[in-house]
């Protein structure tokens, strides 16, 4: 665990595929980035999207930014219909990530779905050792 992500950093990542996947893709903002997204390690640098590592944001600011996220998202799944399931984005002008394509929209929901449940999955594995060493450092 100890070279992983901080919860702060998950939430961060969080962000990042929200603005990749929804406002990227499904939204078709082609700069959707804030300066505290974080992609994964292995992410090439690509211009324009940030990757500050090295920052160190309160816990406050970024559940404000993932609360906004998660509200896009709510607001894109309350407006679906089976057939704009099944429907295809338009592809996004511009560099950036996911590359400028057309995806499912299926498919760019289930991803930032998938992502919020594995990183869940770390979240209440971390807790679960903090409590078993009787840490209560936050």
């Amino acid at each position: 665990m100890d070279s992983e992500w901080s919860f702060i950093e998950t939430l961060r990542h969080l962000v990042f595929a929200t603005d990749a996947w929804v406002r990227r893709t499904i939204l078709g903002d082609p700069s959707p980035w804030d300066p505290l997204d974080l992609p994964w390690d292995e992410m090439p640098d690509t211009p324009g999207i940030p990757r500050d590592r090295e920052v160190r944001p309160p816990l406050d600011t970024v559940l404000t930014l993932r609360r906004d996220r998660m509200a896009t998202v709510r607001t894109v799944i309350d407006g679906l219909t089976e057939e704009s399931l099944a429907s295809h984005t338009a592809p996004v002008e511009g560099a950036g990530r996911p590359p400028p394509k057309s995806f499912r929209l299926r498919e760019c929901l289930l991803i930032v779905l998938n992502e919020k449940w594995h990183h869940r999955q770390f979240a209440e594995r971390d807790l679960d050792a903090l409590e078993a060493t009787g840490d209560r450092a936050t």
